[in-house]
């Protein structure tokens, strides 16, 4: 029975499957401390973090990426590093080369990650893309709210 090829096939996909996960929940531990102080602009903060992790889990579970610049990579645990450069980058951009101020930029894109973060989780929940999208949009306005984003805009 030991030797049956289909129970040798399901032994080696969970065996991969399992170093797959450690592997990359590794990379993105490794790459979120480096990010931390990247280009002289804030770290990653709650919605960073909260999209980066949903995105690694909804993806390894079977869910597609929606964001177009992020979908080609493939691996959930690249695509969730990726979300967190592109966020860095963003901000850094903004700060930099858009006029706005530090805090501004790192509460507006915290702000878009805590919407995209709790989108992924209503929809990893069983809630269709409407729904979803109303239930990150809530979210969103309420870290936004909570962090005082206005005050620090002005």
């Amino acid at each position: 029975m030991a030797d049956h090829p289909e129970i040798l096939e399901m032994k080696t996909f969970k065996t991969v499957k399992r170093f797959r996960t450690v592997t990359g929940i590794a990379s993105l531990a490794l790459v979120a401390s480096l990010l931390s102080g990247c280009a002289g602009t804030r770290g990653p903060g709650l919605g960073t973090t909260l999209d980066a992790a949903t995105t690694a889990y909804a993806l390894d579970h079977g869910y597609d990426e929606a964001n177009p610049l992020l979908s080609p990579i493939g691996d959930p645990y690249l695509t969730a590093l990726a979300s967190i450069g592109l966020k860095q980058g963003v901000k850094y951009a903004l700060h930099e080369y858009g006029g706005v101020n530090e805090a501004c930029a790192h509460y507006g894109v915290e702000t878009a990650g805590m919407t995209a973060g709790s989108w992924n989780l209503a929809i990893v929940a069983g809630a269709a893309s409407g729904p979803g999208l109303i239930i990150g949009a809530l979210f969103g306005v309420g870290y936004w709210l909570w962090v005082d984003g206005e005050e620090a805009c002005r």
